[in-house]
This record gives C-alpha cells, sequence and structure tokens, in this order.
C-alpha cells in the first residue's frame, strides 16, 4: 500500500543556539539552520518562495515565524538565535516544531522599545532598517533583539498588518514606534511648578586677578662692585603701571627698545582726539642744516 506524500513540510528537531556552529553572526536576524534531509522534503513539495517556517514549542503552544538561511545542520538538529529560543522558552536539546508555512506581504510594523536606552542611538532609524534585512518575518509579541556599539536592544512587535504575522523581505513596510516602555512622562504638577518658578538670572562676578610673586625681582650687582645706573620695574609694577594708563605717554616709541618712530601713529591721534586728549607732535628733520663750501 502506498503511503500518501505529505503536502506539507512538518518536523520535530533538537534545538540548539546558532553560535553552537559557530554562527553568532546570525544572532541579528531570524533565520534558521536546518538538516540537508529537509532540503530534500521541502524540493518534493509544492512550496512557495521564499520558505517560511512556523517555529512551535510544543510544551507550551508557544510559536513564532523565521526564513531559513541554510541547510548546513546535522540531522535531527535546528540551529536558532539565542533570543528567538528565548522568545520560545527553549533550552539547549529541547524539541521544536517546524512547519512551512505562507505569509502576506507587511505594510504596517508598530515597534516598542523595552527600555528608553534605544532613545540614545543617534540614528535608531537607520539602524533598526539596517538590522531588519536580515529578517525575514515579524510575528506580534516577539522581542527581537538589536546589537549596535556592542550593546544589545530589545525590541517588541507590537503590531503588525495586514494580520498578525507578516514576511518582510524585498518589502517597504511603514515602521511606527511606541514609546518605550519604562518612558515616564512628565506630571502635570511638575510641570505646573517649573512654570512658576521664577527665572533665577546669575549675576557674573568679575573675578579680579591674583597678584603672584614678582618674577625676577632681586637687585642685580655688578662684577666690579660699581652701582647699576638703571633699575628695571617689577611685574607687579609693570602691570599696575599699565593699569593707570594703558597708553602711556608715547606708545609708539615701545615698539622696539630706545623707541624707533618719533612720530604717533594717526589711528592713536585720533583715538586721543576722541577722548578729549591733544597729542604732542614732533616735526621731522628740525635739524639745522650746514653748507660743505
Amino acid at each position: 500500500k502506498l503511503v500518501p506524500f505529505p503536502q506539507r513540510f512538518d518536523q520535530r528537531y533538537q534545538v540548539y543556539p546558532v553560535s553552537f556552529k559557530g554562527r553568532e553572526d546570525m544572532e541579528e536576524g531570524n533565520k534558521l539552520l536546518l538538516p540537508a534531509s529537509a532540503l530534500q522534503t521541502l524540493a518534493q513539495l509544492n512550496i512557495s518562495y521564499p520558505m517560511l517556517f512556523e517555529v512551535t514549542n510544543p510544551a507550551l503552544d508557544r510559536r513564532t515565524h523565521s526564513g531559513v538561511l541554510e541547510f548546513s545542520a546535522e540531522e535531527g538538529m535546528v540551529f536558532m538565535p539565542y533570543w528567538m529560543m528565548n522568545n520560545l522558552c527553549l533550552h539547549e536539546g529541547s524539541m521544536v516544531r517546524i512547519t512551512s508555512t505562507t505569509l502576506p506581504k507587511g505594510r504596517y510594523v508598530k515597534l516598542q522599545p523595552v527600555t528608553s536606552d534605544f532613545l540614545d542611538i543617534h540614528n535608531p532609524k537607520a539602524v533598526l532598517e539596517k538590522t531588519l534585512r536580515n529578517f525575514a518575518t515579524l510575528s506580534c509579541g516577539d522581542n527581537i533583539c538589536i546589537r549596535y556599539n556592542n550593546r544589545t536592544y530589545e525590541i517588541e512587535v507590537v503590531e503588525t498588518k495586514p494580520q498578525a504575522a507578516i514576511q518582510i523581505i524585498e518589502t517597504d513596510v511603514e515602521v511606527d514606534f511606541a514609546p518605550p516602555k519604562d518612558y515616564v512622562e512628565p506630571t502635570a504638577a511638575s510641570s505646573a511648578a517649573d512654570a512658576a518658578m521664577p527665572e533665577v538670572v546669575e549675576e557674573e562676578e568679575e573675578e579680579e586677578e591674583e597678584e603672584g610673586p614678582d618674577l625676577f625681582s632681586g637687585a642685580g650687582v655688578r662684577l666690579d662692585g660699581k652701582a647699576i645706573k638703571q633699575v628695571l620695574p617689577t611685574s607687579s609694577q609693570m602691570k599696575k603701571q599699565k593699569q593707570q594708563d594703558p597708553w602711556g605717554e608715547e606708545p609708539w616709541r615701545h615698539r622696539l627698545p630706545g623707541g624707533v618712530i618719533t612720530k604717533p601713529p594717526l589711528a592713536y591721534v585720533r583715538i586721543m582726539a576722541e577722548k578729549g586728549r591733544t597729542v604732542k607732535q614732533e616735526s621731522d628733520f628740525t635739524g639745522a642744516g650746514h653748507s660743505l663750501k
């Protein structure tokens, strides 16, 4: 008697995380590693592409959906991301049921971060779009994991359209975000208190410059024992002199030691004129001439 060939893929496997196969990169997605015998069975069935599967924990009747990446698992085993095992409450070596299914293309999905840390990402939409490229399906109630900057963020799938499970392979899906679960909105009482609080204007106080110790304030001594004719002012004395009259009597003479320019600059004359002060100007070439004869 001939046994009718099944028209639907329906198998049970022992489940293990993808890290057991050295495929930690698959944690950023929801695809499976199935054995080669699964490919042979699927080839004889009228399976629509892409190949999608319903993954069920028969002990708790918890289920989700996924795709397949490779048929490289050992016989009797299936490897899946560890976060999927957590969603299904599975442990290493637990039995899981894999059945083929078809899902409509998604039009809309609403996501909710589990913690508000996800909002600290500079561009969360771009990070999410990059991560979802590794996903084949989205199912309501699943907590998907997104890795970014050596951190893992959990995001719950709150709503999907047109039904509770959709496929997102080469599909434009409208994505909406709900506030994080631990987000606390400011209460009306606190906002009213903030509004009633008067604004305090802080006056900037001018800090007086602390006078430090005078540098090189000692007196010099000549080797021949004679007195020094000129004593240079100390740094504190120069600072006080500058505060009394920042312009000095003839500031243009201090451009070089001993002074080079005897005529004040025109800009200085104008500034002094605005202050109501006159500047004594010396005429050029005031000496007397002599004839060679």
